[in-house]
């Protein structure tokens, strides 16, 4: 299931976290791999970032009544610039609610994240401050096509992993 929440962080909230971003980026290595991201930079973010955690769960919990609890996996920040992308996959098997909010997009196009369900593919543009919920994100395949912008562009993401409470997950993770 896909879910869009437009505007689930703040114009100010998404000028904010970017700026941190930048702070953080000068103390913390990529560990992004160039296979699956091309040259993109990701790093799991300071304390700051997770003082909004609760905000954004409880905004999740709210559009799906069938889960009563999550728990917070993993989060991470990642800028996409000109040929990045992300690869076709599925997420760990500790990871079954993922969402992904634009903190920053300074291309002047749509660079949508591509989902798969049932054979049928679904393209979702967000813009900064919007966020995009995939419920069962380790079973359904995800991706970004290779962004292609100006070499001074900027995509940043902000990405949040939960599991629900009481959730079972399958046995392995799949790359495509």
């Amino acid at each position: 299931m896909i879910h869009l929440i437009k505007g689930i962080l703040t114009k100010e909230e998404c000028k904010f976290l970017t700026h941190q971003f930048d702070i953080d980026r000068q103390i913390n290595p990529s560990f992004d791999k160039i296979n699956e991201t091309g040259n993109s930079y990701g790093f799991a973010p300071s304390h700051t970032f997770n003082t909004y955690l609760d905000k954004l769960k409880s905004k999740i919990l709210e559009i799906n009544s069938n889960i009563s609890d999550l728990t917070n996996v993993n989060t991470f920040v990642r800028e996409y610039k000109n040929n990045d992308f992300l690869k076709k996959h599925r997420d760990r098997t500790d990871i079954s609610t993922t969402i992904s909010i634009c903190l920053e997009s300074t291309i002047n196009k749509d660079w949508p994240l591509c989902v798969k369900i049932n054979n049928q593919e679904h393209f979702v543009n967000i813009n900064t401050g919007d966020g995009v919920v995939l419920f069962n994100a380790d079973k359904i395949i995800h991706w970004r096509d290779t962004l292609i912008c100006n070499e001074n562009e900027r995509v940043l993401q902000f990405f949040l992993h939960w599991i629900p409470v009481n959730y079972e997950s399958k046995k392995t993770k799949t790359l495509l």
